[in-house]
């Protein structure tokens, strides 16, 4: 037998060697279990153990509950804004309140959301407006508008509604104001005796052509402060907040 000859079964022998002891080696470890990618939500990684409400992050993107986020009556009342706050009455679109969330946060306004709500705050429509903590730390719930009333008694009430005859441009905004919009969508009537009860001051309306739908919730909430926020050369823009 050749050299290569002598080469080429050796390695041959080799192999089958290798293989066996690959084989046993193999068979000897236990299969390693599957792990299962985390679930991608609209906050970041979260793991499936995770209370249902725990649906937004801290600074370090740890999991949290709303209710620890949010402010309470008290603190709402006692918080310096450079912008009037909104306030959103019996709210029954998801999106909408999500998107008012984000505008409080980036304005630095407070929003009020009055009970009951038409959804639940671990929404998923909500969720999608991508909010964090930040943007939780702008909002109180309130049992009732009679208890938003009495948290906030230095607070003028300013009513948006298509039943006024004063244009929203026709007001000089204050800080300390709150700007009160009715339940949509738009073919639930205002509640009249909310939007033009004792505690509102003004009641006030956006032009729009006739025979229209109405205009969006959030979208009407975000001309109104915008106008106010202009008013008040835009205080506070630029300025870092500190929750």
């Amino acid at each position: 037998m050749t050299n290569e000859q002598n080469t080429s079964v050796n390695d041959s022998t080799n192999a089958a060697q290798n293989s066996e002891k690959h084989s046993e080696t193999t068979r000897r470890i236990p299969e390693a279990k599957i792990q299962e990618p985390t679930a991608m939500f609209e906050y970041g990684y979260r793991k499936k153990n995770y209370a249902p409400d725990e649906l937004i992050t801290d600074a370090h993107g740890n999991p949290i509950t709303v209710s620890d986020t949010m402010l309470t009556a008290i603190s709402a009342s006692k918080r310096i804004t450079q912008t009037p706050h909104i306030c959103f009455y019996e709210p029954r679109i998801p999106g909408n309140t999500g998107s008012a969330i984000r505008l409080c946060a980036i304005t630095g306004s407070i929003l009020h959301l009055i009970e009951p709500l038409g959804f639940d705050l671990k929404d998923t429509k909500l969720r999608r407006a991508g909010l964090d903590y930040h943007d939780m730390a702008h909002v109180v719930i309130h049992p009732s508008f009679e208890a938003m009333v009495e948290a906030m008694p230095d607070s003028r009430i300013i009513a948006f509604t298509a039943h006024a005859t004063k244009t929203y441009t026709d007001i000089e905004y204050k800080p300390t104001d709150i700007l009160l919009f009715g339940p949509e969508p738009g073919d639930i009537p205002d509640p009249m005796d909310v939007m033009f009860g004792p505690h509102v001051a003004e009641q006030v309306k956006l032009p729009m052509r006739p025979s229209l739908r109405s205009l969006n919730l959030a979208n009407t909430a975000s001309i109104a402060l915008y106008e106010a926020w202009r008013q008040l050369d835009f205080a506070g823009a630029g300025e870092t907040e500190e929750l």
